[in-house]
């Protein structure tokens, strides 16, 4: 009789613990017998793989700061830290981090393609104002040739002394001789002009070419949902991130999960269903994560 009454109290005692605080679901029965009034979510740092090149010492640092986001958003403590919780934190390598990585290099390949091509364009604003100057030396000397020629001959056509006109004859052999270099420094610029004229296309063709490889990629690796973290009522296992900050909120996220609450529709919140908008480096919650918690 004593043995039941006790059973049917503990019993009752979860049953009103999982309603007023269902967090308390993912400790162990035993740490809710020992810490009947503590309703903190216990957790562990369990399987860290190599391969991710972070240490468990690292995991749990980023793995603290993740719970930070949900205590100093709430001004409430959700999460203690146990090394014999039931609730683990594991980091799985698989082909979800292998995707990651080919993202991240993707997106660093057209960083790089973009900062090529700016430069590229860089130059040929420069190559464009010589051959602009160019153009305007070479019009400057034509337009003054010009104009010699035609002084010079009005004067030919209005001497009458022989040896004046035989003088302004070969002054006007000297101009044609200076027209000719002329000719050749216009047909060398032209030259100049018709080759920058196909750099531009072959530019404007890259440009093209790099706009199809950024929708490309963009389509490749568009926003997902946090599949790269995975809550499964018991353990906490992370697949990929980008980054150390990226790290942080997927487990901020997951532990989000941990206590009880689903999505919410703010792109800029934690537990938005996509990674996209959110702020990595100086994230706080949103009021859509709250009310989750208020709501549950």
């Amino acid at each position: 009789m004593i043995i039941w009454a006790i059973t049917s109290g503990i019993a009752l005692f979860f049953v009103l613990q999982n309603v007023i605080h269902p967090q308390v679901q993912q400790n162990s029965g035993i740490d809710r017998l020992k810490y009947p009034l503590d309703t903190r979510v216990r957790y562990r740092i369990g399987t860290v793989d190599a391969r991710f090149g972070l240490s468990r010492e690292d995991v749990k640092q980023l793995s603290d700061e993740a719970v930070q986001i949900w205590h100093q958003g709430t001004n409430q403590q959700w999460f203690v830290y146990d090394d014999n919780a039931k609730l683990s934190i594991n980091l799985i390598y698989d082909e979800r981090q292998a995707h990651s990585i080919a993202r991240q290099k993707a997106h660093a390949d057209i960083e790089q393609l973009i900062d090529n091509h700016n430069q590229h364009f860089d130059q040929l604003q420069i190559h464009r104002q010589k051959l602009h100057q160019e153009f305007e030396t070479l019009q400057n000397e034509l337009n003054t040739w010009q104009h010699n020629y035609n002084q010079l001959q009005q004067q030919i056509n209005r001497t009458d002394h022989a040896d004046q006109y035989h003088h302004l004859i070969t002054q006007r052999n000297k101009l044609l001789e200076q027209k000719q270099r002329l000719d050749q420094k216009v047909y060398a610029y032209q030259r100049k002009q018709s080759d920058f004229n196909q750099t531009i296309q072959q530019y404007n063709q890259h440009s093209q070419t790099i706009t199809h490889t950024i929708n490309d990629t963009n389509q490749k690796f568009a926003p997902r949902q946090f599949h790269k973290g995975v809550f499964d009522g018991e353990i906490i296992n992370i697949y990929e991130f980008q980054s150390k900050d990226d790290l942080r909120l997927t487990l901020a996220h997951e532990l989000g999960h941990a206590l009880g609450i689903g999505h919410n529709d703010d792109p800029t919140a934690l537990m938005y269903p996509y990674a996209q908008s959110q702020n990595l480096q100086n994230f706080q919650l949103k009021p859509a994560d709250i009310a989750l918690l208020d709501s549950r």
